[in-house]
């Protein structure tokens, strides 16, 4: 398999220092690698053969990643890459498994009439800290902190306590659920694998609520996901080789 990572900015033939073990672990494992540097638009060394590339690295948006494929066939074609990079590629599909949300304009407040409280983030990242939102007072000063626009569209998720350090990200390659060191995804949510299908490759993040019950958090592209609790020694061979026989 050929995997695609991120160069430092402007010098395509130099590896981005916080994606250099995994590179170096793919090529010392016989893995065909590359460079990209989205600055240059240059992919180094170019890639033989026809078969698709995985892309490891940084997020990147949707005409970046357009970009990067009319480089090279990918293996996660721009439409899957958005499907799980985006929350309104995902939402819809397993929203009686993840946390009661909608999609709105921050122009367009939600009701904290009765002491509700909101989790509120773009459609790929949060606001950290912020994110929590309890009042119309707190929402303006995120819109303002964060310069939204009054167009912006936000995903607006009923807040939930989750047990401290519940969370947990799987890998979830052509339909199989990998977790760290071997961890099994639990039995009521493996219904969300075949509502996800037919991506490749994506992220699944999950957590226990405080009432017991094991919800999905959110689901990413898992080119683009960080390890999380997984070790590089653990990811390789698991993760990387099942998508190698993709």
């Amino acid at each position: 398999m050929q995997i695609i990572y991120p160069s430092l900015p402007y010098q395509p033939a130099t590896v981005d220092p916080l994606w250099v073990p995994e590179y170096a672990w793919a090529r010392a494992h016989g893995f065909d690698v590359a460079l990209f540097d989205i600055e240059t638009d240059k992919l180094l060394p170019r890639l033989s053969g026809a078969a698709p590339a995985l892309y490891r690295g940084w997020m990147l948006s949707a005409a970046e990643y357009e970009q990067l494929a009319h480089r090279t066939p990918l293996l996660v074609s721009p439409a899957e890459y958005l499907a799980s990079h985006q929350a309104s590629g995902w939402y819809e599909a397993i929203r009686d498994f993840t946390f009661t949300s909608s999609f709105q304009p921050a122009a367009q407040m939600p009701a904290f009439s009765a002491g509700q409280r909101y989790f509120v983030k773009g459609l790929v990242k949060s606001f950290g800290p912020d994110s929590v939102v309890a009042t119309a007072e707190q929402w303006h000063a995120l819109a303002k902190k964060h310069e939204l626009s009054s167009t912006d569209v936000l995903f607006v998720r009923k807040f939930t306590e989750v047990l401290t350090d519940s969370e947990r990200r799987f890998f979830v390659v052509d339909g199989k659920a990998y977790g760290a060191l071997g961890t099994k995804l639990p039995v009521e949510l493996k219904p969300v694998l075949p509502l996800l299908a037919p991506r490749k490759f994506y992220s699944l993040d999950i957590a226990q609520t405080a009432a017991g019950r094991n919800v999905v958090v959110e689901v990413g592209d898992g080119q683009v996901s960080d390890l999380k609790e997984w070790s590089l020694a653990d990811f390789g061979p698991t993760v990387l080789r099942a998508l190698s026989a993709v």
